[in-house]
């Protein structure tokens, strides 16, 4: 028996025959995993665009190794722009407050106050449910949703990437529409939270509650970032919530994808939850959520309509005119014509 010849049942054969059948990418995408698990052990979820942008280009690549040098090329085609204009926006926002555009804070209040009948949801949600003294469980389901704004939509868009190139460009068209429509109502209409507005004592005390859920579960570094995250972000950026907005574009781009009654039903609950979240942690007013959730839907109306209207022009209709009944197939093993990224 030569040395390549491994009896079947001997100790580690299908492990090492496993190893000697596995493709170049199944090692590198086993090395990265291993690499993201121990970073986010140890430094938690990166929350800064430049290092998101490091770790999901990294996994895109591990994702092509052994594979034609062109799909790296095109690879760092797709992904670089997209990260440039999020890191743009990043970097713009915080000038809105800079620009001499008066911020709205007491009116937001008077606004907020009218349509709940003199009540801010606010300090109604803190006075029934926010313990000074004891992390509830609540706060730290909280502290989840609040926390996914930063991963969820980076996640389908690389999962999208792999499996249909054609549909991650759709989605990140809806993702980089939001959040410049964002960015531009943020420049031209500079709102402050609900937590500004207590501090300029407009109201009662208000808590920043949305991420105090990290520390009961044991996850300082997770609190610690949000909290440092919060510190740099744009304080008069509270109109629209983006966190709002990204959640129901989330949901609203999966539910004609699902089938499923309890799919659907946890996406709704996502978007009621980031909202609720946003409102009681004092990060939102009720009317900043509910802003961000028509930003998302006009957004993604937008696109749709866009894409059925490009889709059929003269020339394809009058192709399709001329196909026989059934029309064109799609290319084999693609269904729909999408093929997966592997």
């Amino acid at each position: 028996m030569t040395t390549e010849e491994v009896p079947a049942g001997a100790p580690g054969a299908a492990v090492r025959a496993g190893w000697r059948a596995a493709r170049p990418w199944h090692v590198a995408m086993a090395a990265y995993l291993a690499a993201l698990a121990w970073f986010l052990a140890t430094q938690g979820m990166p929350l800064d665009r430049g290092m998101q942008a490091a770790w999901i280009l990294a996994g895109m690549l591990a994702w092509q190794v052994g594979r034609p040098l062109r799909r790296w090329g095109r690879t760092l085609g797709d992904w670089l722009p997209f990260f440039a204009a999020l890191v743009v926006y990043d970097h713009t926002r915080g000038v809105a407050d800079t620009l001499g555009r008066p911020v709205l804070v007491e009116g937001l209040v008077e606004a907020e106050t009218a349509l709940f009948g003199g009540e801010l949801p606010t300090l109604v949600l803190q006075d029934l449910f926010f313990d000074p003294v004891t992390v509830q469980w609540y706060d730290v389901v909280a502290a989840v949703i609040y926390f996914s704004h930063f991963f969820v939509a980076w996640t389908i868009a690389a999962v999208l990437y792999v499996l249909r190139r054609e549909s991650w460009w759709f989605y990140t068209k809806l993702v980089l529409t939001l959040t410049y429509l964002g960015l531009l109502t943020y420049v031209l209409l500079p709102a402050a939270p609900p937590w500004y507005a207590a501090q300029q004592g407009l109201v009662d005390p208000i808590e920043r509650a949305a991420t105090r859920g990290w520390w009961e579960i044991g996850m300082q570094s997770a609190g610690r970032l949000l909290e440092n995250a919060q510190a740099d972000v744009n304080l008069v950026a509270a109109l629209p919530s983006l966190h709002a907005g990204t959640s129901m574009l989330v949901v609203l781009w999966a539910w004609p994808r699902v089938r499923s009654v309890w799919a659907r039903a946890a996406l709704a609950g996502y978007a009621v939850g980031m909202g609720v979240t946003l409102v009681y942690g004092g990060e939102h007013y009720v009317l900043d959520v509910l802003m961000g959730w028509a930003y998302a839907a006009a957004v993604v109306w937008f696109w749709t309509w866009w894409e059925r209207r490009t889709r059929v022009t003269p020339s394809t209709a009058g192709r399709a005119a001329r196909l026989p009944a059934g029309g064109e197939p799609a290319p084999a093993g693609s269904p729909a014509g999408l093929r997966p990224e592997g």
